[in-house]
């Protein structure tokens, strides 16, 4: 049976001699696995075609399992991404989360019009990687259930005003500094993150690029969001 679809390469990995497994995240029937079979050979054209963080439209053959990849054309290669090895390194983490955090053959349009977004938004604006990659993340939680509430604290529902605050784990959100002072999982989070959890959770990725972000701010997001992927893991 032929299925088509339209997707993003999320990984591959070697198999057999000449053989490579693909993930993809498609619009259809979100992420999808699928076999090239050959592709490694010298003379295989498909692999080109292939490559990871590529926009692609594919068909796969399959009576059951995951099936055979029979035809593959790149729509948008994202090709200024390629030649940034430091935003190289970014995407390949951002993919791999992404990948642990989503159930196969789950059909979202709205992750796949995000994660679309992202790469869209970064291949026009490499310098502002930083601050799209953890957009990107704090939209990512959102979208599959576990955004942020950071409005108000979590246990009190008294206003979330400026100086020490926590996010608490457990509950997803911000928790004030007298809530939280019998919570053990917690971190420290600041104002300024606040404020960006904030405008990540109510503006499109394209928008984010007009951000002028400190290091220190992307630090701070930086380990909130890998503090928060550890404990969804």
């Amino acid at each position: 049976m032929e299925h088509k679809y339209t997707g993003i390469v999320l990984g591959k990995k070697d198999i057999g001699e000449a053989d490579r497994l693909y993930t993809f995240y498609t619009l259809e029937q979100g992420k999808v696995k699928a076999i090239a079979r050959g592709v490694r050979k010298s003379q295989a054209k498909l692999a080109g075609h292939l490559e990871n963080f590529c926009l692609v439209d594919f068909t796969v053959m399959k009576n059951r399992g995951m099936g055979n990849i029979a035809s593959a054309i790149v729509e948008e290669n994202f090709s200024n991404i390629r030649n940034d090895f430091n935003v190289l390194n970014n995407i390949f983490g951002v993919f791999s989360d992404f990948d642990r955090l989503i159930d196969d053959e789950e059909e979202d349009k709205a992750n796949f019009s995000l994660l679309w977004s992202y790469l869209d938004a970064l291949n026009k604006n490499i310098e502002k990687h930083e601050i799209l990659t953890q957009g990107f993340l704090f939209k990512l939680f959102g979208s599959l259930g576990y955004g942020i509430s950071s409005q108000c604290c979590v246990h009190c529902q008294e206003k979330i005003t400026d100086g020490e605050n926590y996010f608490d784990y457990q509950l997803s959100g911000i928790s004030c500094a007298g809530c939280a002072k019998h919570l053990s999982n917690k971190t420290i989070i600041t104002s300024n993150t606040i404020k960006l959890v904030r405008i990540f959770a109510c503006n499109q990725m394209n928008s984010l690029v007009k951000l002028n972000v400190s290091e220190k701010d992307i630090n701070d997001l930086r380990r909130l969001s890998g503090n928060f992927m550890k404990w969804l893991d």
